[in-house]
């Protein structure tokens, strides 16, 4: 898939820094700081669109209370209808009926995060007969019309994590421990990873004994494959490259069976309360962190522009296959204990800045 990124800074949405929106701090209330950081578009009166996003699960945090919950606050601000939220609990046959759903209920628009991306474009063309647009959140929905994507960089995002596991460790056993191969982020983080990793391989610095995707994006698999591993080269291992925090858990408990929590490094993504308190305790060297409630926010944007025929204020483009698509990119930086690492900010400047996510209290800080 190829990339074309416009700007488009006459839409009337200001876009951020990284910097500037991650890591202002705020003594604010938290609902105060989220909407400061959400660009707000205002329209005019327009019909009141029946829309609905459906998620993946709710296994993880931030679908329930960042992309879900952020999707239907801006939904309801924009005069549209939406639907309760619903869990495709990782079942992309689940999924599938559920959109079929949906559409019997009438809705105008849909939002919708994938479980499977390669199964979801069937989804996604019987919403185009039935004239119903679909914004594809979080993953990117290939080779079919897509209303707009808001989605992180995950090419750059897995670079992030590279770097950051590669500054920590430059030589040694490498293990890499990827997310469910279905969705295109999984595959698009681990070519980050690899953009940065393959030059230390091709010089001999470091060796990739193990590399593996995990149906689910299961913690648990995450780590028997890290026991394997450790088990194969008698717990010769110099870095443990994962790509989202629920993996991660499953590689830290590994590690600590083998008193080696602390001493691998270890990334994620996701910037949940648990990793963070993880990587204050040093166990884990890093997660990586996307606004999303910013990501939710801006689905409804998008989803709205398309049902009331206006110009989109997406700040970039993709193209999915189909042609080239409305992409709001999302800004991406990783958290770690002080911030000095590549392209991180540190977990107090991160709680500062995301009240409504994790405050300092809750992590003890």
């Amino acid at each position: 898939m190829s990339e074309k990124t416009t700007n488009k800074k006459d839409q009337g949405v200001r876009k951020h820094t990284r910097r500037e929106v991650l890591t202002k701090a705020s003594g604010a209330a938290a609902a105060t700081v989220a909407a400061a950081t959400i660009p707000r578009i205002t329209y005019g009166e327009t019909k009141k669109f029946k829309v609905a996003i459906i998620l993946p699960s709710f296994d993880q945090q931030r679908w329930k209370a960042a992309d879900g919950e952020y999707f239907n606050r801006r939904a309801e601000e924009l005069g549209m209808e939406p639907l309760p939220l619903i869990s495709s609990n990782s079942d992309p046959i689940l999924q599938a009926s559920q959109v079929e759903n949906m559409l019997t209920q009438g809705i105008d628009g849909l939002a919708l995060v994938p479980v499977d991306i390669d199964a979801a474009v069937t989804s996604v063309r019987k919403c185009n007969d039935a004239s119903v647009p679909v914004v594809s959140e979080n993953y990117i929905i290939p080779n079919v019309e897509l209303a707009g994507i808001a989605a992180r960089d995950g090419v750059e995002l897995g670079r992030m994590l590279g770097r950051a596991a590669s500054a920590a460790a430059p030589e040694g056993n490498y293990v890499l421990t990827n997310g469910d191969i279905g969705t295109d982020i999984a595959r698009l983080k681990h070519q980050g990873i690899m953009e940065i990793l393959q030059p230390l391989v091709d010089s001999g610095a470091i060796t990739i004994v193990h590399d593996q995707y995990m149906r689910a994006w299961s913690g648990e698999l995450a780590r028997k494959q890290v026991e394997q591993a450790l088990t194969a080269n008698d717990n010769n291992i110099a870095a443990v490259a994962c790509s989202w925090d629920g993996g991660a858990y499953g590689v830290i408990e590994a590690l600590r069976a083998q008193g080696l929590a602390g001493k691998i490094p270890v990334t994620g993504e996701d910037a949940e309360p648990q990793a963070l308190k993880l990587v204050l305790a040093k166990e884990m060297l890093v997660t990586a962190w996307t606004k999303f409630d910013l990501m939710g926010s801006r689905a409804a944007d998008l989803l709205y522009e398309k049902l009331a025929g206006l110009p989109s204020s997406a700040n970039s483009t993709y193209n999915n296959g189909w042609g080239d698509v409305p992409w709001d990119k999302i800004d991406i930086v990783n958290v770690t204990v002080d911030g000095t690492e590549p392209d991180s900010i540190s977990v107090s400047e991160f709680a500062d800045a995301n009240p409504w996510w994790v405050t300092r209290e809750e992590l003890g800080i």
